[in-house]
């Protein structure tokens, strides 16, 4: 997390970072959603600690860094879409 994580001075202390997260909600959701969760700590392998209480009832499709706007999803189109006939 690269561009968005904030390191702190002390090294015994967590970097934090600010992430999109895309996901379905679960079992079998249909929308996808996404959110921006901030200052989630980094374990010292790089990866971003994503709370329990965000994953539960979810099923993640990815993890984005920094603060992303989804332009166009799948699917959103064939709802908006007129049938010719």
């Amino acid at each position: 997390m690269k561009s968005e994580a904030k390191q702190d001075t002390n090294s015994e202390q967590p970097s934090l970072a600010t992430v999109t997260i895309l996901f379905y909600e679960a079992p079998a959701g249909l929308e996808m959603h996404n959110m921006v969760l901030t200052d989630l700590p980094v374990s010292h392998t790089g990866r971003v600690m994503i709370p329990d209480s965000f994953r539960r009832g979810k099923s993640i499709i990815a993890v984005l860094d920094g603060e992303c706007t989804i332009l166009n999803a799948l699917g959103e189109r064939v709802f908006s879409q007129k049938t010719i006939g």
